[in-house]
């Protein structure tokens, strides 16, 4: 299936949960918040490499004192550094990763990190092809979720993609459209923009390509704005699609002329 850009705040990068706290805190537990505090920092420069590293020194310091908290935030955001890090069976390694993580450990942490490491669970099952399982876990959260623990519109935004990958274009359709409304006023705007994203493959799917680049557009906008180069990647290659079925050759190749651009710089390549 297509890889599902995770918004940052619906399985976040946390720095840990000693925050930047110094007094009275034992040294070890300090140290645990500034690798992930560096961590965060190093990731959100492009330095995965540096990232992966400092979280793993973090996690390891968290393991050692059972901070539980520490070792949940320091999983996830592992698990979304190799996630990203573009090497073979990326998401493999991230969801080996998580499934390290202790089960008596989750009695024992905020109820919205546990649902965290679920989410991201679901969604590395998806990138793995595993939709059955993934859909099952997703089904468990739902429940758990019920009254919104903040992590709802990145649920729906993976049931919505993994339908459409099902080949259920109408009811992907069905579900972005209510999501979308559900979430237009509060929503994380990057679920948001997965969620337009859904919307417009689903309605090229279904022989409307006319709000299918009313859609797509509206998730470029957003995916833009964020800052997000994959998932500008992806918005341009639908844009292309679209116009494409929509027999306006012209517009094809300005998407896919901007998508290669995007594409070149990502790979470090000097642009033409």
């Amino acid at each position: 299936m297509k890889r599902l850009a995770i918004g940052l705040a619906t399985v976040a990068l946390l720095a840990g949960c000693a925050g930047s706290r110094t007094d009275g805190r034992p040294p070890l537990a300090q140290r645990v918040a500034d690798l992930g505090k560096e961590g965060q920092a190093a990731y959100f420069k492009g330095d995965l490499s540096r990232a992966r590293h400092l979280f793993e020194l973090a996690l390891r310091d968290a393991r050692q004192i059972e901070d539980s908290e520490g070792v949940a935030a320091m999983s996830i955001n592992l698990a979304r550094v190799l996630r990203e890090s573009g090497e073979p069976g990326g998401w493999a390694s991230a969801l080996a990763q998580l499934e390290q993580f202790p089960e008596w450990q989750r009695g024992v942490i905020p109820s919205r990190l546990a649902a965290e490491i679920d989410l991201l669970t679901a969604v590395l099952l998806a990138d793995g092809g595993r939709a059955d399982e993934s859909l099952a876990r997703l089904a468990v959260l739902r429940e758990k979720c019920a009254a919104d623990c903040g992590l709802s519109a990145g649920i729906e935004s993976l049931h919505a993609r993994l339908v459409l990958e099902r080949g259920d274009a109408q009811r992907a359709l069905d579900l972005a459209d209510v999501a979308l409304a559900r979430f237009q006023a509060h929503g994380n705007r990057l679920e948001l923009a997965n969620l337009l994203r859904v919307k417009g493959e689903a309605s090229l799917a279904l022989g409307d390509p006319a709000t299918a680049r009313q859609a797509l557009e509206a998730a470029l906008a957003t995916d833009k704005a964020l800052a997000q180069p994959a998932k500008i990647a992806l918005d341009l290659q639908a844009l292309a699609d679209t116009a494409l079925a929509a027999g306006d050759r012209g517009a094809h190749a300005h998407y896919l002329a901007r998508l290669a651009e995007v594409r070149r710089a990502r790979a470090g390549a000097p642009p033409r």
